[in-house]
């Protein structure tokens, strides 16, 4: 991305002000207060959103004292494409408008687009630094400096530290280990309390317990499936990484000879096998409870129920849709009010000029037409006439828009505030014009009155005096607006409309008459009903003859996958299960060590060449990622069955307790069990999280940093004048070797010397990664204690740098004008 021209409307110190970004890099000079600052913020804040004023974020919005506009434009080229960002006051950052070469526009979505995932925060930390960040090196000791360099090479590495200690403390309000206080400790003891209370009501049935037993091992699957579910998440996203690095490993791989002992399994083929093993287990015990099933329809005959239970979580979702659309209804009201304010403004403003209103001039029009006014004379009359005192017509006009301004802001009524004002500026205008117009050459008035009449003609004004064209301008454009508003609140009245439509006829039938503040309660009624019914539903009896004809399926599968279980067993030579799990352990102990015995390489490291080795070609591992994504459906698949299965049992064991007793303790910690299960989920959410942030960190360093320190090298010996040519790495942290091959560590160096070895080093960052994310990098007066000579060596790489990118560079030092370059003077702007 480069950006071209700016053009502020209102910002700061700065309003009406463009600016043209031709140089790159382009240098911007000013002295303090000039307003570098709110023009570097400005850049920014149009991008990424203005400041939403919360907290200290209000003394950055930049809010003009001396004009209501706030906000601006800048015209940007992505991909040799030029777009014009335009943003404006507004929620969420301020009202974007994005403006492609051809004139189409779009809003945050497009503006997404150009922008991609890049935030505020993550800009500011990447492309653009100061003299606050050079001078913030004397405040860290020496282990935090030497990370704070090697973070680099990962993209926004400190918020992502942020990040994981945020979402440690969310996990440790959850649950601690040997906590009391934490609701998943509270609710784990008391669900064991509950245990022990039911356990001990239970005493006399002896159908209760072969169900508990049954729950118990649904619950374990469902258990089982949890974990699984949880480390195959990790896999999948591994496997994504080694999928983007299988090119490297394949030019890697072609110099390495591998050999295959005789019988060795592929990864796959063991996959394969544990498959094997769970479907074998899984056959099995589907095998039994077909069994408990028979012997329950023998021993009793329970009839289905006729009630029909609607899905609750449809009528949550009609509940929760209620409290949109009431929220949604709040909102069109008010807007309603606004558009009846802008009906009746833009009513007066036809009333003032008694015929239709023509669109309003461009800026190369209303040029045109104050050069024409300027040698004509805006009033025919006699020139004495306005030679004494104001009319008192002139007069009334002056009083009266006075009059309504000073109301205006009396009452806090915008409109009249506005109107004022323009009364009164359009008065004053008209005085004047007519004023020079009584001065005019009489020849001049018959040449140009052709020139007016034709210019009137062209754009509609024929209708309007010629005073009024320029004074009218602001009521016509203000008319356009108020059109616009209008016709989009009057979109968003009809898409809520259509809407609420489709909303009550989503509805049942009995509601779909109510009024919409009625509803809400009518659907609580609805979905307490479907609960309790729900409770209420016994066990479907199942037919014989299909649990028969599932029994057979089920013993056919077993044999099939028997079979093919025990051919792999076979090629691995092994007999039974337990071998098998020795040989895996065999297999892993043998691959670690012959990947710990191989040459480190350049490009992977040895975790990354671990994983690849497992898979012959890239067919072979996106088939792995396939299996490992069709893995994690399965397991959602087998948590849902799993906990319909654990809540018919519930709902059998309520059926079979002749008292009220065990019943209330099942209910109690069914709902127990369920509140310990979203806890669970947010708890693991927030470990998992922290795991993969981890995992990522780790290895966008392994893949970049190389580069970032190559290209850092090239910088500090640029800036350096080849004084010092190598950055290393070692145990110790970041050490400088000097031509005459002295090694220093990072806090032997001058202060001038260590701020260039850290912008060496973020210069080379962002070139290393200008490939995928190319945005200016703007610098606000980096180089304060760099020498002249120093100072020069910087503006040379700076012209390196903006080969690739666009690099804007402010500056307070007065230096920079002599050096001969095109710069952006603040402080001559300031004086015009």
């Amino acid at each position: 991305m480069k950006i071209k021209k700016a053009h502020i409307d209102g910002f700061g110190k700065w309003y009406d002000q463009d600016f043209d970004f031709i140089a790159n890099p382009q240098i911007i000079y000013g002295p303090n207060e000039a307003g570098k600052t709110t023009l570097m913020a400005f850049l920014v804040s149009i991008l990424f959103g203005f400041a939403d004023g919360r907290g200290k974020n209000r003394f950055v919005q930049y809010i003009p004292k001396d004009t209501s506009s706030y906000g601006g434009s800048l015209l940007v080229e992505v991909d040799a494409q030029d777009y014009l960002i335009k943003r404006q006051r507004g929620r969420n950052g301020g009202k974007v408008i994005v403006t492609d070469s051809q004139g189409h526009q779009g809003g945050e979505q497009e503006l997404r687009k150009l922008i991609g995932t890049m935030n505020r925060s993550l800009y500011q930390a990447l492309f653009s630094f100061g003299q606050r960040d050079l001078t913030a090196i004397d405040e860290i000791n020496r282990e935090d400096w030497q990370q704070y360099l090697q973070q680099l090479g990962a993209v926004g590495s400190a918020q992502w530290d942020q990040l994981i200690d945020q979402y440690q403390k969310d996990a440790d309000c959850l649950y601690k280990p040997r906590g009391r206080k934490w609701p998943l400790n509270q609710d784990l003891h008391h669900y064991t309390d509950l245990t022990d209370k039911i356990n001990h009501a239970r005493g006399k049935f002896q159908r209760y317990q072969d169900l508990q037993a049954d729950l118990k091992s649904n619950q374990k699957i469902l258990q089982q499936a949890r974990t699984e579910l949880k480390h195959q998440k990790p896999v999948l996203q591994q496997l994504e990484h080694l999928r983007q690095l299988w090119p490297v490993y394949d030019e890697w791989r072609n110099s390495q000879q591998t050999s295959t002992p005789g019988n060795y399994l592929t990864d796959q083929q063991v996959i394969t096998a544990q498959e094997l093993q769970a479907k074998e287990k899984e056959i099995q015990r589907q095998q039994e409870n077909y069994q408990q099933r028979l012997a329950v329809i023998d021993d009793s005959h329970v009839q289905p129920s006729r009630q029909t239970v609607q899905s609750i979580q449809s009528l949550q979702r009609l509940k929760e849709r209620v409290v949109e659309l009431q929220a949604e209804e709040a909102l069109q009201q008010r807007q309603q009010t606004r558009v009846n304010n802008w009906q009746r403004e833009l009513t007066m403003i036809k009333d003032r000029y008694h015929h239709p209103l023509p669109a309003p001039l461009d800026s190369r029009a209303k040029a045109e037409l104050a050069q024409l006014l300027n040698t004509d004379p805006v009033s025919r009359t006699n020139a004495n006439q306005f030679s004494g005192d104001l009319s008192r017509t002139s007069m009334f006009g002056i009083v009266g828009g006075f009059v309504l301004f000073i109301i205006g802001l009396l009452a806090n009524v915008t409109f009249l505030t506005v109107l004022g004002a323009i009364m009164a500026f359009a008065t004053v205008m008209y005085l004047y014009y007519q004023r020079q117009g009584s001065h005019k050459n009489p020849t001049a008035i018959k040449d140009n009155s052709q020139a007016l009449n034709a210019f009137g003609q062209k754009y509609g004004l024929q209708d309007f005096p010629p005073t009024q064209w320029l004074l009218m301008q602001g009521d016509l454009q203000r008319a356009v607006e108020l059109v616009s508003q209008i016709k989009a609140a009057m979109q968003d009245q009809q898409r809520y409309d259509h809407q609420l439509a489709v909303f009550f006829q989503q509805l049942p039938p009995a509601l779909q008459k109510l009024p919409l503040s009625s509803v809400k309660a009518k659907l609580d009624d609805l979905l307490e009903q479907r609960q309790q019914a729900r409770q209420n539903i016994q066990a479907n009896t199942r037919e014989k003859a299909t649990i028969a004809s599932n029994l057979a399926r089920l013993n056919q599968a077993y044999d099939k996958v028997y079979r093919q279980k025990m051919i792999l067993y076979q090629q691995a030579g092994v007999h039974d299960d337990q071998q098998f799990t020795q040989y895996l352990a065999q297999r892993v102990a043998a691959q670690s060590q012959a990947l710990a015995s191989d040459a480190y390489g350049q490009q992977l490291t040895a975790a990354d060449r671990q994983a690849l080795s497992k898979y012959a070609n890239k067919d072979e591992l996106m088939s792995s990622l396939a299996d490992i994504q069709k893995q994690i459906d399965q397991l959602s698949l087998t948590i849902t069955k799993a906990q319909e299965k654990v809540q018919q049992d519930k709902v059998e064991i309520t059926s079979l307790v002749e008292d009220g007793t065990l019943s209330n303790f099942e209910q109690e910690r069914a709902n127990l069990a369920a509140k310990i299960w979203h806890e669970v989920q947010e708890w693991l959410h927030y470990q998992l999280a922290v795991e993969w942030i981890n995992k990522a960190l780790t290895g966008a360093s392994a893949d970049r940093y190389p580069a970032i320190i190559r290209q850092a090298e090239q910088y500090f010996a640029l800036l350096t004048d080849h004084r010092y040519t190598k950055i290393n790495l070692t145990v110790d942290g970041i050490r400088v070797v000097r031509t005459d091959h002295e090694v220093f560590l990072v806090e032997e160096l001058s202060q001038g010397t260590a701020e260039q070895l850290y912008i060496s080093l973020r210069l080379g960052f962002v070139t290393v990664m200008s490939d995928q994310a190319n945005f200016p990098i703007i610098i606000d007066d980096g180089f304060v204690n760099f020498d002249n000579v120093r100072r020069q060596r910087m503006l040379a790489l700076l012209e390196k740098i903006a080969v690739k990118n666009q690099v804007i560079y402010f500056t307070a030092n007065e230096r920079i004008k002599g050096l001969g370059i095109k710069i952006i003077d603040l402080q001559a702007l300031n004086h015009e």
